[in-house]
């Protein structure tokens, strides 16, 4: 369960959301994290540590609460995870956006598989059993069933115990765990090694991101491939393009063509400069996805006949329309301009045709890709270098060092990379501190460039950019700020 323990510690608190989005999340779920003793070392302070869920009826959003002194802060990048349609992604959210986008991927020789794909299966292990205790008990005052879940990682096959609310009507079991068949609000995790995670409160939120899946695939594809180029290139390695064609590759992982719906791609239909109609229209649109897109035995396939479940949507929405109406919850101008959004989406999805992908799963496909890289130069792979950076951002720290993931590579960093977050001094000028911060993680993220986790030419163009603000400032700065400037940087191994 040691995998399982750092899935959930490696979640970095999201903030609030606050746009119009694709997906939105009505139920908070918190849960408290018992950390083992064996890792309570990792962290400076003993405050809670919370896994998150936020919970839509089509949709579940994660994250974890309480990681500012694992973290070293808020100035790293807030990593969560989202479930939709079964499937499980790695991914940043972006608070000003509201938009989320797939973990950009590692790569380095010997790799899991799994690694290398834009999502998984699965949150908490392979799924390989479940069995049902005829058991109950209570937890803060949440009354559940127990259950066995036997589930197999990379390492070994575990047994977990499973306490479910089956009569809760919130669901987040089916997300959670969809190859289980249960449905219900998990009360506990118990994970054997460690107590795992036990559900503290539920709470009302207000939620909202967008997550274009296609276009995230597609990025996904592209970064791996040019890291694994970028990786083979430096170790003197024939390059393997299964990766390499990001439209390839993600036709690979795509088993229809759903993502141009427009039932599926519906905020596209979203451009009214009302924030009202936007809102109302997609609270409906995601109902509408629900329905055509249902797939209660996850098989891939919608459950019911895409011109019945049509009919039924359309039908549905224009009684919604009326009920908005007449709760005055939009005048008769946002009624109207509501009623042309979904005439043209309606008109659209009925000509629309669900077609399978013949390439969805097909090892030629990836050799297409690979032959694809064959016919060009290494060098066509990279980009032409642009003075860019001087408006690198660096003020949110991102290092490569704090990733648990790739901890073992610091054996070839120097030794005061490994506890740099608490060695950096405190400065009268009040950035200095950062930019000290950023321009040393950065010389310590080259040392492990070759953990597959480092982008060399961000990394060399965030340090430049921290070296060059030092360098300015360096005449202002006070003469205590400067010995403690020169002491820091000579005492460095």
């Amino acid at each position: 369960m040691r995998n399982l323990f750092f899935s959930l510690i490696a979640l970095c608190s999201l903030t609030t959301f606050g746009q119009e989005a694709s997906y939105s999340f009505d139920k908070k779920l918190t849960y408290k994290i018992n950390v083992p003793d064996e890792y309570s070392s990792i962290f400076t302070t003993k405050e809670p540590i919370y896994f998150i869920n936020y919970l839509s009826k089509n949709a579940l959003l994660g994250t974890a609460e309480g990681f500012e002194s694992y973290t070293g802060g808020g100035n790293f990048n807030r990593e969560s995870f989202f479930i939709n349609n079964n499937r499980f992604f790695d991914v940043y959210s972006n608070s000003l956006e509201n938009t989320l986008s797939i973990k950009a991927p590692y790569y380095y020789e010997g790799i899991p598989e799994e690694s290398l794909k834009p999502y998984t299966d699965n949150l908490f292990g392979q799924f390989e059993s479940i069995k049902n205790l005829n058991s109950s008990t209570t937890i803060n005052g949440f009354a559940c069933n127990e259950y066995e879940m036997t589930s197999k990682n990379t390492v070994e096959t575990t047994k977990s115990t499973l306490c479910i609310d089956e009569k809760s009507k919130l669901d987040n079991v089916s997300f959670l765990f969809p190859k289980a068949k249960l449905k219900g609000l998990l009360i506990r995790l118990d994970a054997g090694d460690f107590n795992g995670i036990t559900l503290e409160k539920t709470a009302e939120a207000n939620a909202k991101v967008t997550f274009d899946e296609k276009k995230e695939i597609e990025s996904f594809t592209k970064k791996l491939a040019d890291k694994k180029k970028e990786y083979e290139a430096n170790n003197n390695f024939a390059v393997d393009s299964v990766y390499a064609d990001s439209a390839i590759a993600a036709d690979y992982y795509t088993p229809d063509n759903r993502y141009d719906d427009p039932i599926n791609s519906y905020y596209s239909y979203q451009t009214s400069e009302n924030n009202n109609v936007n809102t109302l229209f997609n609270n409906i649109a995601l109902l509408n996805y629900s329905l055509v897109y249902n797939d209660s035995d996850y098989d891939g396939k919608p459950d019911y006949d895409r011109n019945t479940a049509l009919k039924v949507a359309e039908s549905s929405t224009k009684q919604l329309v009326k009920q908005f109406k007449k709760s005055k919850l939009a005048t008769k101008e946002e009624i109207d301009e509501l009623n042309k959004i979904f005439k043209k989406y309606f008109d659209d999805a009925k000509k629309f045709k669900l077609e399978a992908n013949p390439n969805y799963g097909n090892n030629t496909t990836i050799e297409d890709a690979a032959a694809a890289v064959a016919a060009n130069s290494l060098a066509d792979y990279y980009d032409t270098y642009e003075s860019t950076y001087k408006t690198t951002d660096t003020n949110i720290i991102d290092l490569a060092i704090d990733n648990p993931d790739v901890s073992d590579f610091l054996k070839v960093a120097p030794e005061h990379c490994k506890n740099l977050n608490n060695s950096i001094p405190t400065f009268s000028d009040k950035n200095l501190k950062k930019d000290l911060h950023n321009y040393v993680g950065q010389v310590c993220d080259l040392y492990i460039y070759n953990s597959g986790s480092v982008g060399l030419v961000e990394t060399i163009n965030s340090m430049r950019k921290s070296a060059l603000d030092i360098i300015n400032k360096y005449d202002k700065i006070s003469k205590d700020d400067k010995e403690k400037l020169t002491t820091f940087l000579n005492s460095l191994d």
